[in-house]
């Protein structure tokens, strides 16, 4: 069995992983990960490779690696971790609450929230995290908005996110901190599952009376299948976005060039959030398992092997971006796995993106003088999730 010198549980690696990922493209382009148990992915043909054949790579057990027993909806396949055909018409009933239709509509929502979180900041001073004071509300917010939630609850909904992103580290965890996360995550559940009874009875005008309403060749969602993409939707709409929105601000401070180009023209933050999805992808890895006996580059894959695409490592894979390592501006960023491929390609990718352009752009329109406080980023300490932990800045 060929081994990938590489372990992505020390924070060493998760704080800088790409020259790692460098060396591997070349020397172990796939390999077995022994800190993982599990087959490592690192080129960009391959990675995308996973994502257009899902009969040898399927989704099945993402959740259950994601979450185990912390699964907040176990009793029915989450729409990330089906495959085609099942996957299929699921997928074209939840995308009916993505429309471009939809996105348009959420955009007068998504500048509201963020000049009201900026208006909070702006009235407490003139320093703040903009990690866990903005970027980490905006989407939460945004998702919450879009989903018709109570505003009461929007506080609880940031707590619900991160505990739940937390269980992808529960083999690490304190039981103290385990019980918790258990307990958060029967609050998200039962909260919503009061929210879909009561959009059945009375729709509104919100992603979850959507789903509801959501039909395609006779077929509907059951309640518990609502739930699940209401779940899963709270869970990527709200985290993601929110290391997109920072990563890109460090990314405009880490490269002067970038800082001065956005700085005069804010139109071009559009530019800056696209390039930041190809260079830190806020989503490290996708979790995936063989479903046959595979053979890549000469490497036996033995069905049931889990298998780690590395999306952060093929979008940076030289042979599909011209100097990966550079952050640019003007280069055409298409192409990139930060959203996936194919079957699984991100429903609510126009949405992430406009939200990350309307956050930054907002920031540079008020705050234009805008620095970090600290010259080192505070990266997560995460496997698969690339982002700030914090970002000190005043402005």
């Amino acid at each position: 069995m060929i081994k990938a010198d590489f372990n992505p549980t020390e924070f060493a690696v998760q704080r800088d992983p790409y020259p790692c990922y460098r060396r591997l493209r070349d020397a172990t382009p796939v390999g077995y990960i022994d800190s993982l148990q599990a087959f490592g992915l690192f080129r960009y043909d391959d990675c995308k490779n996973t994502f257009l054949h899902p009969e040898d790579y399927s989704a099945r057990d993402f959740i259950r690696q994601a979450f185990g027993d912390l699964d907040p909806v176990p009793e029915t396949p989450s729409l990330i971790a089906m495959d085609p055909p099942e996957h299929t018409p699921l997928r074209k009933l939840a995308g009916q609450a993505f429309t471009p239709s939809v996105t348009r509509r959420m955009e007068p929502k998504i500048e509201a929230i963020v000049h009201g979180l900026l208006d909070e900041i702006e009235a407490r001073g003139r320093e703040f995290d903009f990690v866990n004071d903005f970027a980490a509300y905006v989407p939460v917010s945004v998702t919450a908005e879009l989903m018709g939630v109570d505003r009461a609850q929007r506080a609880n909904f940031k707590i619900w996110t991160a505990d739940l992103l937390n269980a992808a580290n529960r083999a690490s965890l304190a039981a103290a901190d385990v019980a918790r996360i258990k307990a958060s995550v029967a609050e998200l559940r039962a909260y919503l599952e009061t929210v879909i009874a009561e959009r059945r009875d009375n729709p509104a005008d919100d992603f979850i009376s959507l789903l509801v309403r959501a039909e395609e060749d006779g077929d509907v969602l059951s309640a518990i299948q609502v739930l699940s993409i209401a779940i899963l939707t709270h869970f990527g709409g709200s985290e993601t976005p929110s290391h997109l929105i920072s990563s890109s601000l460090i990314a405009m401070f880490d490269h002067p060039e970038v800082h001065a180009s956005v700085l005069d023209d804010h139109s071009r933050a559009g530019k800056l959030v696209d390039e930041t999805l190809r260079y830190w992808s806020p989503v490290n890895l996708v979790f995936q398992t063989a479903a046959r006996d595979l053979e890549v580059r000469g490497v036996a894959i033995p069905a049931g092997s889990f298998v780690l695409s590395y999306i952060g490592s093929a979008n940076r894979d030289e042979r599909r971006f011209d100097d990966p390592d550079r952050f640019d501006l003007e280069r055409d960023p298409q192409g990139h796995l930060s959203f996936a491929h194919g079957p699984h390609y991100c429903p609510g990718a126009a949405l992430g993106k406009r939200m990350g352009t309307i956050a930054l752009t907002a920031v540079l329109d008020r705050m234009p003088d805008i620095r970090r406080l600290d010259e080192t980023t505070n990266w997560l300490p995460s496997l698969w999730v690339r982002g700030a932990k914090s970002l000190a800045v005043e402005y």
